[in-house]
């Protein structure tokens, strides 16, 4: 397949556009996308907002091209709050978790990055570690990686906190098995020693957040 002119890489795919339609996204691990390609179908199928799949063989996924800027990119251009990106996060949680069947769609990777500011609203990408399973493991997910910048020396980092305890305040009551989520974030082959290293004051972050009165 022709790939078209590079637009985006991340830590495990490239992104190509193929044309102003459609973008061709390949893992550079390789492996098969058809169960994602399956997942997104389904969600859409539901409403939920997430790219339209056009085809899906091996390791390339060619889908609708989005135009309008990440969550992130927002976040770091000062144009959206990190109150307002916890709400939307918390918002697309909630929608995706009460999608049938059950038990509930996991994404397990829901962070700014993930999400799309389209013209036509926002648009969750990324969907090759989602699996179905306990909603509370999803905002463990998502709430240890906003932590993990929070205790980062990034210039963002006061922000990724802000944001954390925003999201906390909008999950349901209940324990987060932080257990979990910390095993799958260490055994994440893409995160560095350094990253690693971090994930423990990760944890405490987000347990002493949701038990603290700004989290409810």
């Amino acid at each position: 397949m022709d790939t078209g002119v590079l637009i985006g890489t991340g830590r495990t795919a490239d992104v190509f556009a193929l044309d102003d339609e459609w973008v061709l996204r390949r893992y550079r691990d390789g492996g098969d996308v058809a169960r994602e390609a399956a997942t997104m179908t389904h969600l859409a199928s539901h409403g939920y907002p997430v790219p339209r799949v056009r085809s899906a063989s091996g390791p390339d996924l060619v889908m609708r091209r989005l135009a309008g800027p990440s969550l992130l990119d927002a976040l770091l251009a000062g144009t959206v709050t990190p109150e307002t990106a916890a709400a939307l996060l918390a918002d697309l949680l909630h929608r995706l978790h009460t999608l049938p069947p059950a038990p509930p769609l996991l994404h397990l990777d829901l962070h700014p990055g993930n999400v799309m500011l389209t013209p036509e609203g926002p648009v969750v990408i990324d969907w090759r570690t989602s699996e179905r399973g306990d909603p509370a493991l999803d905002w463990a997910m998502s709430s240890l990686i906003l932590a993990e910048v929070a205790v980062s020396p990034a210039p963002y980092a006061e922000g990724a906190r802000a944001g954390l305890t925003a999201l906390l305040s909008h999950a349901s009551p209940g324990p987060l098995p932080l257990p979990e989520a910390h095993r799958r974030r260490s055994a994440d082959p893409h995160l560095d020693a350094t990253e690693l290293a971090r994930l423990d004051a990760a944890v405490a972050l987000v347990a002493g957040a949701r038990i603290s009165p700004a989290s409810g």
